[in-house]
């Protein structure tokens, strides 16, 4: 089915019934948590629980139906056991509300004949009386501007990312966890089992919408494979698609069938799949966090060839690895700069070949900055990546953390040709050190700079980075070759 634009007005909803609401605290999602995440957003709509053997849920009046309702709503929340969901979709056709969001499972993700009879109706109903559903077996919407969420129980800022995602445990994860890579969202979206509303009708409405500058998305399966690859290929060429595609293993396919029932297709259709539309592949939640937290603030470098600054402690071997397995290039430096680097950092212990190690690099401004502007003017060099121990910083003073950070700030500001990036590891789980660490992710995100914390999720992150770009340029020429041969002909 194609994207019903009625369905929109449940993002910014003005009202809103949670049929199935109660009381009850026993489990940690019902109707009543809903309604209590509501209420932490600070939403200003009107919410109204529906339960006929309830006079109050959560401080709010409960109503016996939706009939009784003293207006239509944008949403209802359907949270009542499964063989009752029909009967509140018939209501809902009567009473005209239009937009579902079915929270209940039990229905073709089971794999049991009842489960799949009940998905049929409901899709039956849905059809016959033109509702816009979402689900079943789905956490719903979490809308930040809208201060709007059915899963996430605290306040987020509202950013230019958008989640669509079957699993709503990858939903409450990922908007939690990334809060600390500065990614924040437009909307996110738990859709379940898809039994109407699909990927390919949420991708539709995310191409145009003005507040989504990037997509991120986690599949188990999808209906209309073709579409979905006609969209992405499409879709990439204005915002970039980041795509954690779910049960690639036959292990994995199992657990997706049970999960929301899905048909998850081969890993290599997955891999032509991914080389035809450019859309990133990510394959854990690590991976999406890094990904999309590099879209949103780092420059595009030239090309692959990376510098790296070490410190002492023999890393460089690993570093080197860590690179090459991910794609990404590590040339030696030209002759010019080794001579240049070579008149201040002695020969013990050191190496100027790339990566560099010169553990003073770690506790002397002075040093690093004569380093970074070497490598920065190298002709063979596209990216700086450096990796300064916050712990040794600590040791040194108190202050030399936050000096290091403002040199690194200031340094990637005024090298905007090439890109600075940051891999700050924490060895002994000093609190003081982590908050350290996140005020820096901060403050070089907002000079153009992407903190990593480790250096195998950095050079991953950035090859996926870098790949897309690579794609979209490859596009874009074989786009001109085209038409140029066309004018020719």
């Amino acid at each position: 089915m194609a994207w019903d634009h009625g369905f929109e007005v449940a993002f910014h909803p003005r009202a809103v019934a949670v049929v199935g609401a109660s009381g009850r605290s026993e489990a940690r999602f019902h109707g009543g948590a809903f309604i209590r995440n509501l209420k932490n957003q600070g939403f200003s709509g009107r919410i109204y629980p529906v339960n006929p053997q309830a006079s109050e849920v959560s401080g709010l009046k409960a109503y016996p139906s939706l009939a009784a309702l003293p207006e239509p709503v944008d949403l209802v929340i359907i949270s009542v056991p499964a063989p009752g969901v029909p009967q509140v979709l018939e209501e809902c056709v009567a009473v005209g509300d239009k937009n579902i969001h079915i929270f209940t499972a039990g229905f073709s993700e089971t794999g049991e004949p009842e489960g799949i009879e009940l998905e049929r109706r409901i899709k039956e109903i849905a059809q016959r009386g033109k509702l816009r559903v979402l689900g079943p077996n789905c956490m719903g919407l979490h809308v930040p501007a809208a201060q709007f969420s059915t899963f996430y129980p605290e306040a987020t800022k509202p950013g230019p990312v958008a989640f669509i995602a079957q699993s709503g445990g990858h939903c409450i994860q990922f908007t939690r966890y990334a809060h600390g890579f500065g990614i924040g969202f437009s909307k996110v979206v738990s859709y379940g089992n898809a039994a109407l509303t699909d990927s390919t009708d949420l991708l539709e409405y995310f191409a145009t919408d003005e507040e989504t500058r990037i997509i991120t998305t986690y599949i188990e399966g999808v209906k209309d494979g073709s579409k979905l690859l006609r969209q992405i290929k499409d879709i990439n060429r204005s915002k970039p698609v980041i795509v954690w595609k779910g049960g690639l293993t036959a292990s994995g396919s199992r657990a997706a069938s049970s999960h929301t029932g899905s048909l998850t297709g081969s890993e290599v259709v997955w891999q032509a799949f991914f080389k035809q539309t450019g859309a990133v592949s990510v394959a854990s939640l690590d991976d999406l966090a890094d990904a999309t937290m590099t879209f949103l603030y780092l420059r595009p470098p030239r090309g692959r060839r990376v510098a790296v600054i070490l410190g002492g402690g023999g890393h460089s071997v690993t570093t080197a690895d860590f690179c090459s397995r991910e794609g990404m290039e590590m040339p030696v430096l030209t002759d010019a700069s080794r001579k240049a680097l070579r008149a201040f950092v002695p020969v013990a212990g050191t190496s100027i070949k790339n990566p560099l190690e010169f553990e003073a690099a770690q506790r002397d401004l002075g040093v690093l900055r004569r380093m970074l502007e070497i490598v920065a003017a190298d002709p063979m060099v596209d990216l700086l990546m450096v990796n300064p121990h916050l712990d040794m910083l600590k040791e040194t003073g108190p202050d030399e953390i936050a000096k290091t950070g403002d040199f690194l700030c200031r340094f990637a500001r005024e090298n905007p040709q090439k890109p600075l990036v940051a891999v700050l590891e924490t060895w002994g789980g000093d609190p003081a050190v982590s908050r350290a660490r996140e005020q820096l992710r901060v403050e070089l995100a907002q000079a153009g700079s992407v903190v990593y914390r480790t250096m195998p999720r950095a050079f991953r992150a950035l090859s996926k980075f870098i790949g897309y770009h690579e794609f979209l340029t490859a596009s874009q020429n074989a786009s001109q070759s085209t038409e140029g041969s066309a004018q020719i002909s």
